[in-house]
């Protein structure tokens, strides 16, 4: 199955899977009050930073080294992968469970224990969830991964919505996280059975460790500059501004979304790719197609995306689609520090990725710590860009020193030049035509933007499309 067929089912897929979440945004801010959804946003970072630490880094490990394996010993470093992860799980489950009083204090809004239980069988899954998921995205089984994370989303979005009509609150969206992730786990097992053969498996331990362990620091890093930010809000902001930052981030998070089809394929496969003879331009182009791909969707997004906002948010919710623009713009700059880094996951350690994200994130700390008792949630933006334009600064420079990649930076300078003009454009209309709604305005812009994108070839449509088109006229001219 071809790279474009393969990301068309992850794209079916992710958008099913985070669309119908998405979509529930609207009926969420609706049934829960400010402060329940800012509460909630806090027990979801919790899980956010036991999903990073119970994944240990072994999913990074797989792309390393499962990737370019083969016969008996694939399935060992299958089978070694999964048994770790299971370990790993079993273990840190019952830490957290033993701990639960001191984790109870340290949570800056109140929860009951029974709750953080109900979170903790998700995020306990998740590590062992992803070792079968990311086997099928290294097999081309772009399909099967594609029914399963629809099927996980559906039970969860039909559960919320049942529990929360019932009374239930945040408990029901708790519940139906637990049961959706049980239920894939089931759904998972034989497949990662006939995968690996047998449990049990620890020959190649050290390897994997020693590689995912500094990519688990790294992530860990990460969680500090993109989850860190919530919880110093939460405690010197409050619940409610948190809530209206967490609604526009889960929009701005939509661009990741869009994102992801392609980067399900590439990521798995960029190692492999970059050993096959001219790997290192085919790489370098590839990944600037990631980097150019977030370009033109966040251009897009923030003309289309504040006005969309202001149309099925409740009012007490409107200042979001002031802060998602600069989210967005956020999300662009990061997505380019996750393509342009293959120099630092090419070789045997993925050490020099682990102390840039491990220096950013004390960076991050200090500004967080700093900036938002003074000047609350823009300060949080002002550390968050600056962060990420150093981030990508520095994984650019060392993966360049690694693995130098020979990329055509012309490709992002015109996708961005085109981006920034629209968004200025759009700006000014909007001060002149004060009349017309400002998704009307946008969606306006948007398409002569698109336009523009096509026009500058920072879209390319495939020759066999254009043929088929041309085709298509003349015969129905005739």
């Amino acid at each position: 199955m071809g790279s474009l067929k393969q990301s068309a089912y992850y794209a079916i897929g992710i958008v099913m899977m985070k669309g119908i979440s998405l979509v529930m945004i609207p009926y969420i801010t609706h049934k829960m009050t400010l402060v329940e959804y800012g509460s909630l946003e806090v027990i979801v970072l919790l899980a956010d930073i036991g999903t990073i630490l119970f994944s240990f880094g072994i999913v990074e490990a797989m792309y390393r080294y499962v990737g370019v394996a083969e016969g008996e010993e694939k399935r060992k470093l299958v089978s070694n992968c999964f048994t770790l992860s299971v370990l790993v799980c079993v273990l840190g489950g019952a830490l957290i469970a033993l701990s639960m009083p001191l984790l109870l204090l340290m949570l800056p809004v109140e929860f009951q224990p029974y709750q953080i239980l109900l979170l903790l069988i998700p995020t306990m899954l998740d590590g062992a969830i992803s070792i079968p998921l990311t086997l099928m995205r290294m097999n081309a089984m772009a399909k099967r991964f594609c029914m399963l994370n629809v099927m996980k989303a559906s039970v969860q979005a039909a559960m919320t919505f049942a529990l929360l009509e019932a009374g239930y609150g945040i408990d029901g969206v708790l519940i139906s996280s637990a049961v959706s992730s049980v239920l894939l786990m089931l759904c998972l097992l034989r497949y990662q059975w006939q995968e690996m053969g047998a449990f049990g498996s620890f020959k190649y331990s050290v390897k994997i460790l020693k590689f995912g362990l500094p990519t688990l620091v790294g992530g860990a890093s990460m969680y500090m500059i993109t989850g860190l930010d919530r919880w110093v809000m939460a405690s010197f902001v409050g619940v409610e501004e948190l809530a209206i930052y967490a609604v526009s981030g889960k929009f701005a998070l939509i661009l990741g979304l869009l994102l992801q089809p392609y980067a399900l394929w590439w990521f798995p496969n960029r190692v492999a790719m970059l050993q096959q003879s001219d790997g290192q331009k085919a790489c370098a182009d590839r990944a600037l197609v990631g980097v150019n791909l977030a370009i033109v969707l966040g251009g897009l997004m923030i003309l289309t995306v504040p006005g969309f906002i202001t149309l099925i948010l409740p009012s007490s919710y409107q200042y979001a689609g002031t802060l998602v623009v600069a989210l967005l713009a956020i999300g662009v700059i990061k997505n380019a520090g996750d393509y342009l880094n293959l120099g630092c996951f090419s070789g045997d350690s993925s050490q020099s990725q682990m102390w840039i994200q491990g220096g950013c994130a004390i960076l991050a700390a200090i500004g967080y710590f700093v900036v938002t008792p003074i000047y609350g949630v823009w300060g949080v933006v002002a550390v968050l860009c600056g962060i990420y334009l150093l981030r990508l600064l520095l994984l650019y420079l060392v993966s360049q020193s690694m693995e130098p990649l020979p990329y055509q930076h012309k490709k992002w300078i015109v996708a961005l030049s085109i981006s920034i003009v629209a968004i200025v454009c759009d700006r000014l209309m909007g001060l002149a035509l004060v009349n017309v709604p400002d998704f009307i305005l946008g969606s306006f812009v948007a398409v002569i933007t698109l336009v523009a994108f096509v026009r500058y070839s920072v879209i390319v449509i495939p020759q066999t499309v254009l043929d088929r088109f041309v085709v298509g006229k003349r015969s129905s001219a005739n």
